[in-house]
């Protein structure tokens, strides 16, 4: 019987040599001719078609007698030419036995008739080569039935008393990933002690792999205290399986604390298990952890020339770091991948990397992302140059932040005041800062065309410090600075510090010279303007001015702030105005004020009434005074 055949099921056999079927419950080694190899229990409960498919499946794998008595029959049938269509894909059973073949190549010291298709009889082959493939098959893949069978036939046939060697290929067998158990793996263990079978370090540093592939900390840790005990020592495999079981069982810090003694010791890690801890560690966001993984590992490559790591993982690792905008992390994978152009990251892992760039004040990195983009003739937008602008004032240069806005302009964006937050930001903190860049403005004129927003930030920061006269009068220039003049937002910062009716009707003038529009925001100001003057209807009138330039598609969609409102309602509670009653009913209808607010009116409401009744009765008082003086002459 040729043993190629027992692990390869499926491929006739020859001679009557029956090798009988493994249950798949586990028994211990009690009456050898009874005695049947483990396999790990049945699966818990999946959809039908996998059951059916794992049946299926494994009765392939599991040849019945009849077939392994069979021989060989010649290969007669007729190989079909080879034509233009697609490549025919092999069976999984046959990729097996292929890979087999491929393992006796590499394995001379064994007879060809255990690892080869001569179809010798099984009682030619010797015990001791027999035992030498079961070795061998120990580190090749997919070899779960193949082993348990070889092992069956070794005990049931040819009388091997159980012994350190067939254990441990049975636990080996057991690091299969679809049939492989870690509670089968315990059993055997617990059928070595309880049968005083030897143990050998071999067997250990099995169960440890079975623990790697099918986490189970209740065998892993007893195996260690049994290691301990008999002063067997962990060889660096071992360590590595520890760690990896750790990982699968979601014990990062003591898997990462055991890497670190590893890496400590005079052994040489292999570098995938570092890209395992990168790539998981990356995924969990543990970004300290996963720099001091990198950092030892590009050490290695500085001084030991080993391998660095592959663009596959630089990629990831820019990826995992630019999504949290972990600077330290994103700065040395540029600079160690990115730079050198080992990897081009795409569009979005640049903008992040700019965003990181940006937040950390890194004008190098957020020039380099840049660069890279424009390399590849993207488009810049408003979101690149505000980036690139708060990096350079994250500097405090506000020279460059300023002509980053003319950049803006000149690439035909339009930049707003919300584009300009981090100069207004700079700018508010000094008075002079904002007199050097209204300086600054008049010399970049030179050189670009100044767009609006870059003056309408040095306006609000002008208007912020010395009020709206100050900044009425910086408004004066503005043709100076810009050519295209004011725009909706410049008188929007105005009106925000306005609040006398003559600066509002110049302002309202000089929009109509322009061709501007009023906005919602800008009504709003009018509203409340003329709610603070001593008529005012023409808060009603922009009211309704307001509701009647509100969008086609929303009709009076437009509506006063909470602040207006309630300034207009003040004016008509005070002057028993009655048109509070509707102003009131709309906006309660539209939820603008809250309780504190119409508390607020009631109590302004009962004050004014109060000091009405005061004056009504000093009046009446005044009058009568005249009356007791006439009475007492009298």
């Amino acid at each position: 019987m040729e043993l190629l055949q027992i692990f390869a099921p499926g491929v006739p056999m020859s001679q009557p040599h029956p090798c009988p079927e493994i249950a798949l419950s586990s028994t211990d080694f009690g009456a050898i001719p009874q005695w049947t190899t483990p396999r790990p229990p049945s699966a818990p409960s999946l959809a039908s078609r996998s059951i059916q498919w794992r049946r299926q499946h494994s009765l392939a794998a599991a040849p019945t007698n009849h077939e392994i008595d069979r021989t060989t029959e010649p290969d007669t049938e007729q190989k079909p030419e080879p034509g233009p269509g697609p490549k025919k894909r092999n069976t999984p059973e046959e990729s097996r036995i292929a890979y087999l073949a491929r393992l006796a190549k590499r394995s001379p010291w064994i007879p060809d008739a255990v690892l080869r298709h001569f179809n010798p009889k099984v009682d030619k082959i010797p015990t001791r080569t027999i035992y030498a493939a079961l070795k061998e098959l120990q580190g090749a893949e997919d070899t779960y039935h193949p082993v348990t069978r070889l092992v069956e036939y070794l005990v049931a046939q040819r009388r091997e008393r159980p012994n350190a060697a067939l254990y441990e290929s049975l636990i080996k067998a057991n690091v299969s990933k679809q049939y492989g158990s870690a509670k089968v793996a315990a059993q055997l263990l617990r059928e070595i002690h309880s049968h005083s079978v030897p143990t050998t370090p071999q067997i250990y540093h099995a169960l440890l792999e079975v623990t790697a592939v099918h986490p189970d900390y209740l065998l892993r840790a007893q195996v260690l205290h049994d290691m301990m005990n008999r002063w067997y020592a962990l060889p660096p495999s071992a360590e590595i399986n520890i760690i990896i079981g750790l990982l699968r069982d979601g014990q990062y810090e003591l898997a990462f604390s055991r890497l670190e003694e590893l890496n400590r010791a005079p052994v040489n890690v292999p570098t995938w298990l570092s890209d395992l801890f990168l790539y998981t560690f990356g995924e969990l966001g543990f970004h300290e952890e996963t720099m001091a993984i990198l950092k030892h590992r590009q050490r290695l490559v500085d001084i030991v020339k080993r391998v660095p790591p592959s663009p596959n993982v630089w990629q990831f690792l820019l990826d995992m770091f630019s999504r949290d905008a972990f600077y330290p992390g994103v700065k040395l994978v540029w600079d160690h991948s990115v730079a050198p152009s080992h990897i081009h990251p795409p569009d979005g892992v640049l903008l992040r990397v700019l965003n990181t760039a940006s937040m950390h004040g890194d004008v190098a990195l957020a020039m380099g992302a840049i660069h890279v983009l424009s390399a590849r003739g993207v488009k810049l937008s408003l979101h690149h140059y505000e980036a690139l602008m708060h990096v350079h004032l994250r500097h405090d240069d506000l020279r460059k932040g300023l002509t980053v806005l003319c950049i803006m302009a000149k690439a035909g964006l339009s930049p707003d005041l919300s584009t300009t937050r981090p100069i207004f930001q700079l700018l508010r903190h000094s008075s002079q800062l904002t007199d050097q860049a209204l300086a600054l403005l008049h010399q970049l004129k030179a050189h670009y065309s100044v767009p609006p927003a870059a003056f309408n930030v040095v306006l609000e920061a002008t208007a912020a410090h010395g009020g709206f006269k100050v900044a009425f009068d910086m408004y004066r220039t503005v043709r100076q600075v810009c050519i295209t003049g004011p725009d909706l937002e410049t008188f929007d910062v105005l009106l925000q510090h306005c609040t006398l009716k003559k600066s509002m009707s110049f302002l309202e003038a000089e929009m109509d010279a322009f061709s501007l529009k009023p906005t919602k925001s800008i009504y709003d100001h009018f509203i409340r303007i003329s709610s603070m003057q001593y008529n005012y209807d023409a808060a009603f009138r922009y009211l309704g001015m307001m509701r009647d330039r509100s969008p086609s598609n929303i009709p009076e969609s437009w509506w006063m702030s909470k602040h207006s409102a309630m300034a207009l309602l003040r004016r008509c509670v005070q002057n028993r105005d009655p048109r509070f009653g509707n102003l009131f009913g709309e906006c309660h209808r539209r939820q603008l004020l809250s309780k504190d607010d119409i508390k607020l009116l009631m109590s302004v409401k009962a004050q004014y009434a109060s000091n009405l009744e005061a004056s009504v009765s000093h009046v009446e008082s005044f009058e009568e005074e005249p009356l007791k003086a006439t009475a007492l002459v009298a």
